[in-house]
């Protein structure tokens, strides 16, 4: 599927990104997910029944999402309030099931893996309220890592 498909099919299934505004920042890859991505990974599929943390629940409760990132060092946080020196995170839920997480970049946007889909940028979690990912439920916080410092 070309960009402009992948385009107009993500603004038909998430009304608000197409208000909002988002764009594409990698192609299409069934490498990694949503969940891989923002825990930093692009080379593996995490979801149970694939690939699961050894320190995480097996499950589709947004709990076992929680214990993911907690073993990550994310810890809760209010909201998706942009803080300098933290790395956030937010996680979806719908009809009682983990479906979706996003990452919040050093701008305050947020970047999505759609699945086996590209990789977007969007204003704010909101942007996927409301489609196939559900609501936004979660938001957790890590102080960042900066690379190239010394003591």
């Amino acid at each position: 599927m070309d960009t402009a498909s992948w385009e107009r099919l993500l603004a038909e299934q998430f009304p608000k990104l197409a208000s909002e505004g988002f764009h594409i920042v990698e192609q299409a890859s069934r490498r990694y997910n949503c969940i891989a991505y923002a825990a930093g990974d692009t080379t593996d599929w995490w979801w149970p029944g694939r690939y699961w943390p050894p320190w995480a629940t097996v499950n589709h409760k947004i709990e076992s999402l929680e214990e993911l990132f907690a073993g990550l060092d994310y810890g809760e946080c209010d909201d998706d309030s942009f803080e300098a020196g933290y790395e956030k995170v937010v996680l979806y839920v719908s009809f009682g099931r983990f479906e979706h997480a996003a990452r919040q970049v050093p701008t305050g946007r947020w970047r999505s893996k759609m699945g086996r889909g590209p990789l977007i940028e969007h204003l704010s979690p909101e942007s996927l309220a409301g489609g196939v990912y559900g609501s936004p439920t979660a938001y957790m916080r890590r102080p960042a890592i900066v690379s190239g410092t010394s003591a």
